[in-house]
């Protein structure tokens, strides 16, 4: 056995401990440590967390693509991204790859918030270049316990105090369940010589503070070891909160579109509050417009008005969202849209790409969607709806008015020529000019995804004024 394999055997101890991983494993992105279909990026700055991750990764059997991000802060980057390079290499992973913001970021407030903001974004435009099914963070249990105690800080719900999920989406936290002790051990192992972020000791960051002031003083008063209480907190906070979501979920659905005002005030307000949050959507609201919603719902008010724009009301029994738009504003003009591409017009931005295979998870038809590309067609329009518009919602069976399906959904008569949607263009399976996807909605049955489907079309839609 060659000296690199059998330190690989020496850490499998810790591969055991991975979280996160049997989703792909099960849809058969990799085939043991042979031959794999799909790769998955890995977060790597270079520092032990990063580095231990590739190779936990890399010993998994995941075909990994280090992916380090240049936010423009620090000289040494150029240096922090050959010591990923080489690691990449030494690991056996995939490849490199150097990300960098199309904006560069600049020091300042809130600076810690802005440059994950953007990372992200980094990882996940590497991720769709890569045909990656997963972007993979080097989060450790204790980054999970300072996250706990951040959002205390913050006066975060439940939600908050259950910390990061192991997944979220396309993001898979594998080293929850590990500390940092164990990535410096595996680092030593394997002889890799991490990069030191001179930002981790500048205690004017607060999760730094945190980390080298307050929780060694929590720990010496408490004679414990924090990381572990506060672990085994988030673990049952987590389910709690997923269990009160689901609760939520289901008030919702019993509720009806748009919500009935009187099942939502007979709810215990723990349940109303989850099922208000899952109808209003991004962006969240602050707690207290959740309460004020929920006096709408009880009849104690007669509106609420939410950040953005939005509104709520009661009308005929029913909850109302109201968006900022006014009767006297005209319809969207109607602009091309390529598929795939990127089109920015009447305040809206939409995306699409092709991807090759299936979603690891689904979005859920409102704002994001994944179609058959060649049932889509090469080019669609972006516009608002017209008198006759109709669809065939998925999921629900026969067409209907859109007019009627943006009354079911709470939109406001007012509001309705403002609902972007994208009808069809050349080489679609719906008649050039009828509704693909009614946006917030649903997508058109006739370019759902089915078994013969081989090419998966992406589409997000959202604000120009916040890309």
């Amino acid at each position: 056995m060659s000296d690199a394999r059998s330190r690989y055997a020496a850490i499998d101890r810790w591969v055991r401990r991975l979280e996160g991983l049997d989703d792909l494993r099960d849809s058969d992105v990799v085939a043991g440590r042979g031959g794999r279909e799909c790769p998955v990026i890995v977060a790597c700055s270079g520092g032990a967390d990063s580095l231990a991750l590739l190779a936990l990764a890399c010993a998994a059997g995941l075909e990994s693509v280090a992916v380090y991000v240049d936010h423009g802060l620090r000289r040494t980057s150029a240096g922090e991204f050959t010591v990923v390079a080489a690691a990449a290499e030494r690991l056996g992973a995939a490849g490199a790859v150097l990300a960098a913001p199309a904006t560069p970021i600049e020091v300042g407030p809130n600076l810690e918030a802005r440059a994950r903001e953007v990372r992200y974004a980094c990882l996940e435009r590497a991720r769709s270049d890569a045909g990656a099914v997963a972007i993979l963070v080097g989060h450790t249990g204790d980054d999970q316990a300072e996250t706990l105690l951040l959002n205390l800080l913050r006066g975060a719900g439940s939600p908050g105090l259950a910390g990061m999920a192991v997944r979220r989406g396309r993001i898979v936290r594998p080293m929850l369940a590990l500390r940092r002790s164990d990535t410096r051990e595996i680092c030593a192992l394997l002889r890799l010589t991490p990069v030191d972020d001179p930002m981790n000791s500048e205690v004017r960051f607060r999760r730094v503070w945190l980390r080298r002031e307050v929780i060694p003083r929590l720990e010496s008063g408490a004679g414990r070891d924090l990381a572990i209480v506060l672990n085994r907190q988030a673990a049952i906070m987590r389910e709690e909160s997923d269990y009160l979501d689901a609760l939520g979920a289901d008030a919702l659905a019993a509720a009806g579109l748009p919500p009935s005002a009187a099942v939502l005030a007979a709810l215990s307000p723990t349940v109303a509050r989850r099922a208000l949050r899952r109808w209003l959507g991004d962006p969240p609201v602050a707690s207290e417009h959740v309460d004020a919603v929920l006096e709408v719902a009880a009849g104690r008010r007669r509106a609420a008005q939410l950040p953005g724009g939005r509104r709520v009301e009661r009308s005929a029994g029913r909850m109302r969202l109201v968006t900022a738009a006014t009767e006297s504003e005209a319809a969207l003009t109607p602009a091309a849209v390529p598929l795939p591409g990127r089109v920015e017009a009447s305040g809206v931005l939409v995306e699409s790409w092709v991807e090759a295979g299936s979603p690891v998870v689904w979005p859920d038809g409102q704002w994001a969607c994944v179609v058959d590309a060649d049932a889509a067609g090469t080019a669609a329009v972006l516009r608002g709806p017209v008198p006759g518009d109709r669809i065939r919602p998925l999921g629900l069976g026969g067409s209907k008015l859109v007019a009627d399906a943006l009354a079911e959904t709470g939109v406001a008569v007012a509001e309705r020529s403002r609902v972007p949607l994208l009808a069809a263009g050349d080489g679609s399976a719906v008649p050039q000019g009828e509704p693909l996807w009614v946006m917030g909605y649903r997508i058109d049955h006739r370019v759902r995804v089915t078994t013969r489907t081989r090419r998966f079309l992406w589409i997000t839609a959202g604000s120009a004024e916040r890309e």
